[in-house]
């Protein structure tokens, strides 16, 4: 049984253990079914925006994002009108890499990717260009417009 001590809700103990936790699921859980949830919570979060072709600079693209601490590794295309995850990335125009808690707290818009970037805690490789095109998407995005409040404040809570 694990204590509560912050008034945030998260103990410390919790807190550090979030990754481990996560990373025991990635591994557990068969592959099919990680790129079903994958793909399912960006197609949501981010239908509006591709309707409107906000995303079509990500056309015939591939964006590989490697969650270091918890062994993700996948990769996203725009295909129509949809976006489409796989679990075996092969050569990406760019690959981001980063933490499981720094990744979360840009999600939540907690925390600017450039502090992270400047801070080595965010990599970022290959095809520049189309990485800042997607940051700079990312950046004019509301979070909590794109992602339903109760993700959302699962999201902001895992990374305090």
């Amino acid at each position: 049984m694990v204590a509560i001590h912050s008034r945030s809700g998260v103990s410390s103990s919790l807190a550090g253990r979030v990754p481990a936790l996560v990373r025991l699921s990635t591994h557990l859980l068969p592959s099919v079914l990680r790129q079903q949830a994958l793909s399912g919570g960006l197609n949501t979060a981010f239908n509006q925006p591709v309707h409107r072709g906000e995303l079509d600079f990500m056309r015939g693209r591939c964006v590989r994002i490697r969650v270091s601490d918890i062994d993700l590794d996948f990769s996203v295309t725009l295909l129509g009108q949809r976006l489409f995850v796989s679990m075996n990335p092969v050569d990406p125009d760019v690959t981001f890499r980063a933490e499981l808690r720094d990744l979360l707290s840009v999600i939540a818009g907690q925390t600017d990717p450039d502090t992270l970037f400047f801070r080595r805690r965010l990599a970022i490789e290959g095809n520049t260009e189309l990485g800042l095109a997607l940051k700079n998407f990312l950046d004019s995005q509301d979070p909590e417009q794109l992602i339903p409040a109760p993700a959302y404040r699962l999201v902001t809570y895992l990374s305090a």
